[in-house]
């Protein structure tokens, strides 16, 4: 445990001392990246935000719908706003179009929930294309508790779940997190290049304290 602890608190160390290496340089900042997947209906709809403060963007479906997964496609060097993005109610369908886009690493994509059903965690082909694009232990989880492990209803009701990451081929970094209790805010941040976009997702945290 003093083990865990004592990486945990080097990792902090060495984010916290590249964001000054960054800054000293004079390089482009990194934004924040926030995504968030509602569980409860009227409680709002899912929603990517990038940057923060008075800039920041905040992204939704054109048209929100409950019990549906929100494809979203960025592009890297301005993820400011929606390149292409589909709202889908089907948990076995890959939705048309899509893999011209998640081939291409000049893009980043999102999968965000809006109040997902126990029956709508992902199945067939629309599971292994999340699982060959990133998705794991936190897609895992939610299939064990769904109602496709306990029919007829499963453990729980709602589920909220996010993917993110880089398009393209090759094992690129996604980024995920699952829920059965509350709404799913995953926190990273996007990193340009030293001479400045295109941008990659990584797991840290950009904030203003002044």
């Amino acid at each position: 445990m003093a083990e865990e602890t004592q990486a945990a608190g080097e990792a902090q160390a060495e984010e916290a001392q590249a964001e000054k290496t960054v800054q000293a340089a004079g390089m482009p900042p990194m934004l924040a990246y926030t995504l968030r997947a509602p569980i409860q209906r009227n409680t709002g709809v899912a929603e990517i935000i990038v940057g923060q403060g008075s800039t920041a963007q905040v992204l939704k479906p054109n048209q929100p719908q409950d019990m549906s997964y929100w494809v979203v496609i960025l592009d890297a060097s301005k993820p400011t706003a929606k390149l292409q993005e589909w709202v889908t109610q089907s948990n076995n369908a890959i939705p048309t179009g899509l893999d011209q886009y998640m081939s291409n690493p000049k893009y980043l994509f999102a999968v965000v929930t809006q109040t997902l059903g126990s029956g709508g965690v992902a199945q067939g082909a629309w599971y292994d294309y999340l699982t060959a694009h990133g998705a794991g232990r936190e897609l895992q989880k939610l299939e064990q508790i769904s109602s496709y492990t306990f029919p007829p209803y499963g453990l729980v009701s709602q589920v909220s779940y996010v993917l993110t990451g880089q398009c393209g081929t090759g094992g690129n970094v996604a980024y995920e997190h699952g829920s059965f209790t509350e709404a799913v805010v995953l926190e990273l941040s996007l990193m340009p290049l030293p001479s400045g976009p295109p941008y990659s997702i990584c797991d840290s945290y950009t904030f203003i304290t002044r």
